[in-house]
């Protein structure tokens, strides 16, 4: 693997109990699979997602109202929190079932001024590999992201780049995406 863009720190590792969590998650959550309308036609997000947090989060044109953390996550907080230097009061949950769900390019700064530092990404389940350019277009840095592991991505990395999930052809197994972010009152 190429060095990490910067701004960019991966943690392989993070949570020893990662299998435990994964499947308490895939279980437990009230995953959603939204629908969106692109060139005015309805597709369904390539992905489900889910919302826990203290404050309502918005972003293209989707509103979670504030939801109750699950135990396993709460429990992270501390420990999240210390590792990053900043708290969280909000995660957004990705689930990807196979290598055909995706998330195409895009940054996390599009939320301001609600958005205050970077965001924890925390990668449960299958390898997937995430990719990251310049804002605006240009060659892209391959991340792979295992199970378990924790990638930081500063607020500055969110200004200066995108990242996306793209699909892939290789046979892969479910995987949680656990985005971690403070969300301001708006």
């Amino acid at each position: 693997m190429p060095p990490l863009p910067p701004g960019y720190t991966l943690t392989l590792g993070f949570v020893p109990e990662a299998d435990a969590l994964l499947a308490a998650l895939l279980a437990e959550t009230p995953w959603e699979r939204h629908v969106f309308k692109l060139y005015g036609k309805a597709l369904p997000m390539p992905r489900q997602i889910a919302w826990f947090g203290e404050r309502p989060y918005g972003y293209s044109g989707l509103v979670h109202p504030p939801a109750p953390w699950p135990p396993a996550l709460a429990a992270l907080l501390p420990k999240l929190t210390a590792a990053c230097g900043q708290p969280f009061n909000g995660a957004l949950l990705n689930r990807y079932d196979s290598g055909q769900d995706s998330m195409g390019w895009h940054t996390d700064d599009d939320h301001a001024p609600q958005a205050l530092g970077g965001l924890a990404s925390l990668s449960l389940g299958a390898t997937r590999r995430l990719l990251v350019r310049p804002r605006g277009g240009g060659p892209s840095t391959p991340i792979d992201l295992p199970h378990g592991s924790l990638l930081w991505m500063s607020a500055e990395s969110q200004r200066l780049t995108q990242h996306a999930l793209p699909k892939t052809a290789r046979a892969v197994g479910a995987r949680v995406n656990v985005t971690w972010r403070w969300v301001g009152e708006g």
